[in-house]
């Protein structure tokens, strides 16, 4: 079998840098949370309203209050980890990873201009993200004449003629070649047999919301939104493999370690509307359009790799200290737009449903070029398009729909049980991928690349179950309970495979054409939550 051919890649890539699709679509999609309330319901509640939640969907909502109200969020949530790997020979074990959740806190002001007629202001805190979680990912490579492993992208993207030399390519370079040798023209490749994997998130986004809102005669409500987004994400990669030899004897060990920070701020503006469209009737509709989050984003990254080969009884041991590197840059969510029914009877029961859709190929990243000072006196970034990021996006994910439905009945009326269900399409294609030999900034004559680890996820769909309780402790004073469980699995890829020819001269000049391939072997891995919250609030 063929060992790894290490070919003399820079360590550092020269131009702008980039933020990659994979980590942009997890700051663009958002979970289920605010309330306890609208959780239990499965926040189907844009057309029913009169919850401090759908300010951050269908601002009307908050037209429907005719009481002034202020409340406050917390729970717990629980992620567990699996795959379907090589659990019988992995040294990981499934793991649960639990977390305390601040989820919400604000507040609703009433003012009646009329018999029928309100004019709400609103201010409301509320997490639409929780990064919390732990994937792991273990499995066996392709020991067939070609051999299959990480380092092999190094020379994979050489020959293939790409200039986008990843951080990885240098720490591949540096912790490696020296040890196994070759050339272009005589390729050593070194192979693997297994690799196992591990991923760890935390963080949030905070979404600070301020909003107006009202209603016409009680018949039309009207709202809008100004967000403001709070980014806090840390995440630690793990890529270890165990290499082999020709003769499938054991050759060492060799890993990636990344570890990055992202931080940064946002804003969006969201708009609504609810109709009651007779006079007679409970029944009503709602419409809303969010715009795109405009978010100006800090990465910090520190990657590092170690290898130990082992050569004819002789061990060699390298490691590199590290690469930090810090870099600004942009991103633009997609647009969200959706379409809501709601319907009471009586004082008894309730029941509504939300459409969503959000095209999550429209995302779109901006390379910050540097700063100026403008007419003001202000500091503000000079940006330019990353068009070979957005086209990677456009390849890889896709636009998205969202179904909400939800009902409460209350058997007396100081109690309300609540159900609710959600499906979220899958942002990921199929086919979509992490393409390593992206060049950044490539339509402005520079060459740039993007700085993240080889492997990805392609998610599906997600599937989410909620329940819920309220309760009316009487005095104004309210107390709502819900427990949501959401389950997802996805394709875990360790590199993107490959395979390509080129020309080998041999010793006497000898040229002829060699056929070589580099196949990541999939596994598949789950996401599965739980969530425990409790909303205390008070009308006034």
């Amino acid at each position: 079998m063929k060992k790894i051919l290490f070919s003399a890649m820079s360590l550092v890539a020269l131009g702008a840098m980039a933020q990659e699709t994979y980590e942009g679509a997890q700051l663009a999609t958002q979970d289920l949370n605010g309330t306890a309330k609208y959780i239990g319901m499965g926040g189907a509640m844009e057309a029913l309203g009169a919850d401090i939640s759908t300010i951050n969907s269908n601002p009307a909502g908050i037209g429907l209050f005719r009481r002034s109200w202020i409340g406050a969020s917390a729970g717990f949530t629980s992620q567990s980890s699996d795959f379907d790997g090589l659990k019988n020979m992995a040294s990981l074990d499934s793991k649960t990873k639990t977390n305390a959740d601040f989820n919400q806190i604000g507040f609703v002001w009433t003012n009646k201009t009329g018999s029928d007629s309100y004019i709400n202001l609103a201010f409301n805190f509320q997490k639409s993200r929780n990064f919390n979680q732990i994937m792991q990912a273990v499995n066996y490579l392709p020991v067939d004449q070609y051999g299959s492993s990480v380092t092999k992208m190094n020379p994979m993207k050489a020959w293939a003629g790409s200039q986008s030399y990843t951080l990885q390519d240098g720490l591949i370079d540096e912790v490696v070649s020296s040890q196994l040798g070759g050339t272009v023209d005589d390729p050593l490749f070194s192979a693997a047999d297994m690799y196992a994997a591990q991923h760890e998130n935390e963080g949030y986004i905070g979404n600070y919301n301020f909003n107006i809102s009202g209603n016409i005669h009680d018949r039309i409500y009207l709202g809008a939104t100004l967000g403001v987004k709070d980014v806090h994400y840390s995440s630690r990669s793990i890529y270890d493999e165990t290499l082999i030899d020709g003769n499938n004897d054991p050759r060492g060990q060799f890993g990636f370690t990344d570890d990055r920070h992202i931080t940064g701020t946002g804003f969006d503006v969201k708009l609504g509307a609810i109709f009651r469209p007779i006079e007679d009737s409970p029944f009503r509709f709602g419409l809303y359009i969010n715009t795109p989050t405009w978010y100006e984003l800090t990465c910090t990254s520190d990657m590092s790799a170690a290898a130990g080969l082992n050569d004819k009884g002789i061990s060699y041991n390298r490691n590199t200290d590290g690469s930090w590197f810090t870099y600004k840059y942009c991103l633009h969510t997609p647009w969200r737009f959706g379409l809501s029914v709601g319907h009471t009877f009586g004082r008894m029961v309730a029941v509504g449903a939300t459409y969503e859709y959000a095209d999550y190929s429209a995302i779109k990243s901006r390379i910050v070029e540097g700063t100026y000072i403008n007419y003001y006196g202000d500091e503000s970034l000079e940006t330019s398009k990353d068009r070979q990021m957005d086209r990677n996006t456009e390849q890889a994910l896709k636009g998205v729909s969202l179904l909400k439905l939800g009902m409460e009945i209350k058997p007396v009326p100081e109690v309300a049980i609540r159900i609710g269900y959600n499906y979220q399409g899958a942002i990921y294609k199929k086919d979509g991928l992490k393409s390593p030999y992206i060049n950044t900034d490539i339509d402005y004559g520079s060459v740039g690349a993007y700085y993240s680890t080889y492997d990805y996820i392609n998610w599906d769909a997600t599937n989410r179950l909620t329940f819920g309780l309220g309760f009316d402790l009487g005095n104004q004073w309210a107390l709502d309970l819900s427990y949501q469980y959401a389950t997802q699995k996805g394709t875990y890829y360790p590199f993107v495979s490959g395979e390509v020819s080129y020309d080998y001269t041999d010793g006497a000049g000898v040229t002829t054409e060699e056929y070589d391939r580099n196949v990541g072997t999939p596994t598949t891995v789950h996401n599965n939550r739980h969530q425990l919250n409790a909303t205390l609030s008070y009308r006034f």
